[in-house]
């Protein structure tokens, strides 16, 4: 209920994840963020910028600790993913709020009168959990932007055409760079999680939870991404987060040919070539063709050769939004995608073309009413597309995925905008994604490795390029300062580059193998002639690593396939512990692990009590590569860090001030709910920063 009148009838919560304090601090120092350093002028921070993050380090916990003022071990969403109960090698992605076990302040805000939008808010929002009209809510179920994960419907490729191709062919995931000739054997390019080798008990079961995942979250045409129900085995000694920077993209290669069998008229002198595209099910055929000079510079891609309707006209290196569709259970189904044409030959012997993920048009599953899907659509076109792809490849950062960003960004605002003039609402919690998902495709070579295509001084550039659209896009909401609102600028968490190569360790996407299975406490099983399988055998398994902290033993009495004694459990766990602070890196000879606690001790961090596992640690900041494994206060290479960042400013916030006092990632709830005069949360933990407002409490 509104408890007082606040000091701010309109707060609007800007959430950035990913966004560094301390390389935001540098860049505003360079004048590179005009809008950000307008925010502190006329706000109150600490000069660091710091906001005293929660762990672990990743998405949906912090989020919904964001959202609700209370630590993981209260609100219930302890990491990126969870581990079943029964079966703790299986994880299940955290971003539903089935999960959560906490109050939102949005449901408070909404309760207490005030017209509320939470848009795409990735820990706890989705399905919205109270039956408010006044609440609003647009997505929220992944990361990435807007309706990313639940409106994909195709991967992102690299089309190549050349007069060197002998065949056609398609691969998913198959590049790491867009150097590709047209004369290649694609192959595909494992990720660190992937093996082969389930039994068909294993393969039984992942499929029960599949099926079991999506009754829970239960949301009317809303289909989960496979990758939120898993059994990964991580062997590899680097992990996932190390990967990503090398992150593969899908390719279809083409033979380039004089056009032939065209039922409409096309010039005497075009090429032709074949894209290939969804999942390698559909066909497309495009020409290349001549400008006036007799140069060839501009590809149209095709239907068919019957349909004399183009579906795109591509310019030379030119960012062009084109609608397609494909199939779908009922038919055709509309899509949207970004494309670029990369490059091409003068004399039409070579053509490279990117194109991001294909996003429908039509899947309103995760917009709450679902009528605003149409009207956001009809007036700003559909969510836009953006991607995961290698960041060894400037073209890829800087002509296609920042050009995403962009318009990702734009759209996000124009919908918020919109929002806020036509229906009315006062209050906003909103989520970015394009600091987190653009770092992790360049952060492991904002330092130097043996696997650098371009000086890391470089990469530093992308780095500026991603927190310039940032700062266009706090840019776009300044002028509500001057018209009432009090704006809350933050983020979940920061990445970092790691100063040595990073461990996988914390691998948040499955069981860790280093080192427990050379230490004999995690086991796999063995197929008739003796080989491993990506399985655990819990017969033999003492205790097991998985996600970005986690180690459980695998206790009788409590786990289904538990052989630990409850009598020597804290003894085994002591062991683990010792072992872990002696666990030393072979490059360096210093210690991996930061800290490892016992679960009682553990919350010390939010990450004790029954829902947490039964020894927490952390890895010491040295080898964390971009986050989720490191303490909130772990400082990277090159002026990253792995905290987030606070800033407020606008009606009811001091003007210009500095803080010392190290707000919390508890509090930005209950500072929030101050300036509104509405509750706190139900279990919030957090206290308001109550120096920060202009009036005394």
């Amino acid at each position: 209920m509104l408890r007082n009148k606040g000091l701010s009838e309109k707060v609007l919560l800007l959430g950035v994840d990913g966004m560094d304090p301390r390389f935001t601090k540098r860049l505003v120092n360079e004048g590179k963020l005009p809008n950000v350093k307008k925010l502190i002028e006329r706000g109150a921070c600490r000069d660091d910028l710091v906001l005293l993050g929660a762990n672990p380090t990743i998405t949906p916990p912090m989020w919904a600790t964001l959202a609700t003022g209370a630590y993981p071990m209260t609100h219930g969403i302890m990491d990126y993913n969870l581990s079943a109960e029964d079966d703790k090698d299986i994880t299940l992605g955290a971003f539903s709020s089935r999960f959560l076990k906490a109050q939102p302040l949005w449901n408070v805000t909404a309760e207490s009168g005030k017209k509320t939008l939470v848009m795409h808010w990735p820990g706890g929002s989705f399905p919205p959990t109270s039956d408010s009209e006044n609440l609003i809510t647009i997505d929220g179920s992944s990361p990435g932007a807007c309706c990313a994960w639940s409106s994909v419907r195709d991967l992102d490729m690299l089309y190549v055409a050349s007069t060197k191709a002998t065949k056609p062919s398609y691969m998913p995931l198959s590049i790491v760079t867009t150097d590709v000739e047209g004369d290649e054997d694609l192959k595909f390019v494992l990720p660190p999680t992937s093996g082969n080798g389930k039994s068909p008990e294993a393969k039984e079961k992942l499929q029960h939870y599949q099926q079991w995942y999506k009754e829970f979250i239960n949301v009317e045409g809303y289909q989960p991404d496979k990758s939120f129900v898993v059994d990964n085995i991580v062997k590899d000694p680097k992990g996932l987060m190390w990967f990503l920077a090398d992150f593969p993209t899908g390719c279809s290669i083409s033979p380039i040919a004089p056009a032939h069998d065209w039922e409409f008229e096309i010039p005497a002198d075009a090429k032709e070539f074949m894209i290939i595209t969804f999942y390698g099910k559909v066909m497309r055929q495009a020409l290349i063709l001549k400008n006036e000079q007799g140069v060839y510079d501009k590809v149209v891609i095709y239907k068919d050769k019957k349909t004399s309707e183009p579906i795109a006209v591509l310019e030379n290196d030119v960012f062009t939004g084109v609608y397609d569709t494909v199939p779908s259970a009922n038919g055709e189904e509309k899509v949207y995608r970004n494309m670029r044409l990369l490059k091409i030959a003068e004399d039409g012997s070579y053509v490279r073309i990117w194109a991001s993920r294909g996003m429908s048009c039509e899947d309103d599953s995760v917009w709450f009413p679902k009528s605003l899907f149409k009207e956001v659509v009809d007036r700003f076109g559909p969510p836009q597309p953006t991607s995961q792809m290698s960041g060894n490849d400037k073209d890829l950062i800087l002509k296609c995925n920042n050009e995403q960003w962009i318009k990702a960004a734009d759209w996000q605002s124009k919908v918020m905008h919109y929002m806020i003039e036509e229906k009315g609402v006062e209050v906003i919690f909103s989520h970015m994604h394009n600091v987190d998902l653009q770092s992790h495709n360049y952060m492991k070579y904002m330092k130097n490795r043996d696997t650098s295509r371009y000086d890391e001084s470089e990469v530093v550039k992308f780095a500026e390029a991603t927190y310039k659209v940032t700062d266009d896009y706090l840019g776009s909401f300044m002028h509500l300062l001057d018209e009432g609102w009090s704006i809350l600028l933050f983020s979940d968490h920061a990445l970092i580059s790691a100063e040595e190569e990073a461990v996988s360790l914390g691998d948040n996407t499955g069981v860790c193998m280093n080192p427990f299975k050379e230490w004999g406490y995690t086991v796999l099983k063995k197929d008739e002639n003796g080989k491993e399988l990506y399985e655990i055998d819990w017969s033999k398994t003492k205790a097991i690593m998985t996600r970005s902290n986690s180690i459980y033993i695998n206790l009788k009495g409590r786990d289904p396939y538990g052989i630990v004694d409850p009598a020597d459990k804290y003894e085994l766990e002591e062991e683990i512990i010792t072992k872990l602070y002696g666990y030393i890196h072979p490059k360096t000879g210093k210690r991996i692990i930061a800290l490892a606690l016992h679960n009682k001790d553990a919350v010390l961090l939010g990450l004790g009590g029954p829902m947490g596992s039964d020894i927490v640690f952390v890895v010491h900041e040295s080898y964390v590569e971009d986050h989720g494994a490191g303490l909130s206060t772990a400082w990277g290479y090159n002026d990253t860090s792995l905290s987030p960042i606070f800033i407020a400013a606008g009606q009811g916030i001091k003007e210009n001030f500095r803080t010392d006092r190290y707000i919390r990632e508890v509090d930005v709830a209950p500072t929030a709910a101050v300036l509104l005069g509405v509750d706190f949360p139900d279990k919030c933990e957090g206290a308001p920063a109550y120096q920060i407002f202009s009036e005394n409490m």
